[in-house]
């Protein structure tokens, strides 16, 4: 059977690594960056940028963007409808698809690529509306934190974050890695 629905065709681990790359660098996303550039191109120029300027100098760039209100990854400071209508209701929707918040806000996008991550591989056989409400509600936002991103990252692994984000997010079908 044929799928027509926005967006049903994007790889979940692509979902996961964007979600990552969302949050405050480590080691361990330095070494993930180094695995993952030979199959997403995308990455590829920001691999050897952090190379070079390494990860205290992304973790400043991440703070001044991600922390301190440049571009907030969270949903409430683009969008005045939260996704599930309420903070509340979209920490349901994360309990009852068994994902743990783990110090994150309910509207930050690296949850919201989780849980569209967990839509794709878990309950998109329940029906597609609810994935059309949930591509729909990311493709409302998601592309001006990107252009956000975009214009005011230093570094070319923000740049290429928004970018992608913003390649994914701004058609209505998908552009696949």
């Amino acid at each position: 059977m044929e799928h027509t629905e926005p967006g049903i065709e994007l790889d979940v681990d692509e979902l996961c690594i964007l979600s990552g790359l969302l949050s405050q660098p480590n080691q361990e996303t330095l070494d993930t960056l180094e695995e993952m550039a030979s199959g997403w191109t995308w990455l590829s120029p920001a691999v050897m940028e952090i190379r070079r300027l390494g990860l205290p100098a992304l973790r400043r760039e991440y703070e001044r963007l991600m922390l301190l209100g440049d571009c907030p990854p969270c949903e409430s400071a683009w969008n005045r409808e939260v996704l599930g209508g309420s903070m509340h209701k979209l920490s349901r929707l994360y309990r009852q698809a068994g994902i743990a918040l783990n110090g994150r806000e309910p509207d930050s996008l690296a949850m919201q690529l989780i849980y569209a991550a967990w839509y794709l591989e878990q309950d998109l056989n329940n029906g597609t509306s609810g994935w059309r409400q949930l591509w729909e509600h990311l493709s409302a936002w998601v592309p001006a934190f990107a252009r956000c991103l975009q214009a005011r990252a230093n570094s070319e692994l923000y740049r290429a974050l928004g970018r992608r984000l913003e390649q994914i997010f701004s058609v209505r079908e998908p552009i696949l890695s």
